[in-house]
């Protein structure tokens, strides 16, 4: 989705500019902006599919009647480096070294679990993992509210609307709490009912359009912090 793209891009450069201006920059914010930047450039990789199939394969002919021939393989990769990515991003926010082990354990098991799944299961080329987005979920919102345990019980409360770690919070909150459901439920749906692929684009459209959006405010408002802090 074109919209998409460019909102990430933007994000992305936004995320590049705060990062070489913030010489207090942390890894994880670092690692997050180059995160960023393989997002969009999943988004444009992934419109092959589409383009193939609405072209009839005029274009991207070479994909036709193979494995590639839908994107799913590229997706389920990059949602897995998704999770581990939100993850490790909280994780490095929090100060118990208990909790931070804890999440280390559970990510490492999530990770070796779910390329378990797709062996088995045998789906990575043809669908996505409800297993996968489930427990990736849960982990990755379990990580938040670690953090935001930790926001509420010390100082960082009372700066928390110039804290970048919070506006990725809300994001990825809404991002996962909203679009997990739609994936595993699209399953049950007809895809070849116009109503229901109408209704499942507009979800992840503006899903997607909010969640880069509040990442780019959050850039913006610590960009105006003079001191980074």
């Amino acid at each position: 989705m074109i919209p998409v793209t460019v909102l990430v891009l933007f994000s992305a450069i936004l995320g590049w500019y705060y990062i070489h201006a913030n010489k207090k920059a942390e890894p994880a914010t670092k690692y997050f902006v180059y995160f960023l930047l393989l997002t969009a450039l999943v988004e444009i990789i992934g419109a092959y599919a589409p383009i193939a199939y609405f072209s009839d394969y005029k274009y991207f002919s070479f994909v036709e009647g193979t494995v590639f021939d839908e994107n799913y393989w590229l997706y389920n990769a990059y949602t897995l480096i998704s999770y581990f990515i939100y993850v490790s991003y909280f994780k490095w926010h929090i100060e118990s070294r208990f909790q931070r082990n804890l999440l280390t354990l559970l990510l490492i098991l999530f990770i070796v679990s779910q390329i378990i799944e797709f062996s088995i299961s045998g789906n990575y080329f043809d669908g996505y993992s409800s297993y996968g987005d489930i427990v990736g979920t849960f982990l990755v919102l379990l990580s938040i509210s670690l953090y935001y345990y930790q926001l509420l019980t010390s100082d960082e409360i009372l700066k928390f609307n110039t804290s970048l770690p919070f506006y990725i919070s809300i994001g990825a909150i809404l991002l996962h709490l909203v679009l997990t459901p739609v994936f595993i439920y699209s399953g049950y749906f007809d895809s070849e009912s116009p109503e229901f692929v109408e209704l499942y684009k507009r979800i992840i459209l503006f899903t997607n359009l909010l969640v880069y959006l509040l990442y780019s405010i959050g850039f913006i408002i610590c960009l105006r912090k003079k001191d980074f802090s």
